[in-house]
């Protein structure tokens, strides 16, 4: 009994205990009654009580006296007699209430489909949402108001004044019933084409309108809090997810109302996302994002919501493909904050010896978590040793681009001294740097240009007569701090600059004082081919006279 509806059950006129159609009199006399037996506390019973069909009433004066306020306003007279029994108008109703007072609805039933008056098929209407038969119930009420409805009022109480087209009785029904059962169950029925679409239109307005109104919610929720927009976002998708999955059960894809509603709730979800994404400094701000553009991508339709949310994904995709093992984040991060302080320094090899020793310990963590073959940690090394690397060209160049250097050997007359000494300086510091880097595991396409480098720096550092068994600086894994400078080169962090690598020199060295000008004569004449191939080819760097070939790796965070 609990699936009959509660408009049938507590009826107004059950609850009185006569029929829709019954005299105002019959009221009055079982309003008496009910009167008389509750003061001294005996129940009262009718015969429209239907026992062993539907559960006993608890009748007390103040239900009686509301169910007749209910009746005295014809708007609800006329609903609450659509649900309710007509008393018999037909030679055939006597026989059927015979058998549904006795308990027999079946029986009734049976006797009222021999005929379709508007008794007979209101009564039948009543009997099917008794046994839970909503659809038949709405395909009774589409027979029995299209053939009686002009009528209907009318035979309900003659005297009523309230006017009702049949189309007016069918939708009050409906909507009853939805209120009582859910309008979106009777979607599923096969009811008549009319029906069908004014019970979409019922279901489809407070859906769309509990969504939409859930959207601007969320619109107005703080776009510059990351925290307090990706909460908005979930809450939002919590609280659609029933009302959209219910409209999506309703509306095809292509049905207009559902793309934009589609569209919109897609798209705020979507931008939640991107607005914790931009300003979250959580480490796994891009997965949670992900969630949240994954879905919208899941909902939207039409083909510019789509398109963006499609962008979106593929952008941080590539996002989330490139970050570390979580394992590691917190070493990453260090790592990345040493880069981007990095890429702001001159290029001068002091800053790539400070990078090295201050990532250093943090790559050598990240290698005993995820092994010394791992592609991520191979990756960092990598990139670490490059830009370093980037540094020690860019400095050596430097040197032969000297004003007083590079004029002494145009004019061919040799470099004295001092500038000799400077440029051996630099060379010096430019092999410490590389002994520093030698402890750096690189990936293998990488190792091949930086140990042809390396063998080329040691040749040069032996022309000079710099000793390659210097001490190595320490590698502690205590960050260094930088030295303090005057001078500063900003670098545009997001552009990838190349850096050099060098070619082998076949040159012999002496450090005795009679081949002292020869070995002046030798760098002369190569940081002169140096400076006329620099100006030939773009972008091709130069050591002090071999050339620096191939673009291995720019100063990058």
């Amino acid at each position: 009994m609990d699936t009959v509806p509660k408009i049938v059950l507590q009826n107004p006129y059950r609850i009185l205990g006569v029929y829709a159609n019954s005299p105002k009199k019959d009221i009055v006399s079982n309003k008496g009654k009910a009167t008389a037996f509750l003061k001294v506390n005996k129940p009262v019973e009718y015969p429209l009580d239907l026992k062993g069909i539907l559960p006993a009433l608890n009748r007390t004066l103040d239900l009686m006296n509301e169910a007749e306020a209910h009746l005295a306003i014809a708007k609800e007279q006329i609903k609450y007699a659509q649900f309710w029994f007509l008393q018999k108008m037909t030679p055939l109703d006597d026989i059927a209430f015979n058998h549904l007072l006795a308990g027999n609805m079946d029986g009734a039933i049976e006797i009222w489909s021999k005929q379709e008056s508007l008794s007979s098929l209101q009564n039948k209407l009543v009997c099917f949402l008794i046994e839970n038969k909503p659809w038949l119930a709405v395909k009774t009420a589409e027979k029995l108001y299209e053939k009686f409805g002009a009528d209907y009022i009318h035979k309900i109480d003659a005297n009523c004044t309230l006017q009702m087209s049949a189309t007016d009785l069918l939708h009050q029904f409906i909507d009853s019933l939805g209120e009582e059962i859910g309008m979106q169950k009777l979607l599923g029925y096969e009811l008549g084409t009319e029906t069908k679409a004014y019970i979409i239109s019922q279901t489809v307005g407070p859906l769309i309108n509990k969504i939409s109104a859930e959207v601007e919610k969320t619109k107005k929720v703080d776009h510059k809090d990351p925290k307090a927009r990706i909460e908005a976002a979930r809450k939002l998708v919590t609280s659609t997810k029933e009302p959209f999955s219910q409209l999506k059960s309703i509306l095809p894809a292509t049905d207009s109302q559902y793309q934009m509603i589609a569209d919109k709730l897609g798209l705020e979800i979507l931008q939640c996302g991107i607005d914790y994404f931009n300003n979250s400094d959580d480490d796994d701000a891009p997965h949670t994002a992900m969630k949240m553009q994954k879905y919208a991508q899941s909902i939207v339709v039409g083909t510019l919501a789509k398109q963006r949310c499609e962008e979106n994904v593929k952008i941080l995709q590539k996002i989330i493909d490139e970050l570390p093992p979580k394992e590691v984040m917190a070493e990453d991060k260090a790592i990345k904050a040493e880069l981007s302080k990095f890429v702001r320094l001159p290029d001068k090899i002091s800053y790539a010896v400070i990078l090295l020793n201050n990532t250093k310990p943090h790559l050598q963590s990240i290698k005993q978590k995820l092994g010394s073959t791992n592609a991520y940690y191979l990756k960092l090394s990598t990139q670490i040793v490059g830009n370093a690397l980037h540094n020690v060209v860019e400095e050596v160049n430097a040197v032969q681009n000297d004003p007083q250097i590079a004029f002494r050997l145009q004019l061919g007359v040799g470099l004295d001294p001092t500038s000799m000494d400077k440029i051996k300086s630099t060379v010096r510091e430019a092999w410490k740097a590389t002994t520093i880097m030698d402890d750096f595991d690189l990936e293998s396409d990488f190792r091949s240009h930086y140990n042809e480098n390396r063998n080329t720096l040691k040749s040069m550092c032996n022309q000079m007569g710099i000793s390659t068994y210097v001490s190595r600086p320490s590698t502690s894994s205590r960050p260094v701090s930088r030295p303090s400078t005057s001078t500063s080169s900003s670098r545009n962090t997001t552009q990838s600059r190349p850096s050099k690598t060098y070619s082998s020199s076949t040159s012999s060295s002496s450090s005795s004082n009679e081949d002292y000008g020869c070995l002046l004569w030798v760098v002369a004449a190569l940081v002169a081919g140096a400076i006329g191939a620099a100006i030939t080819q773009s972008g091709v760097g130069f050591f002090v006279g071999v050339v620096i070939v191939g673009s291995i790796w720019g100063k990058t965070q």
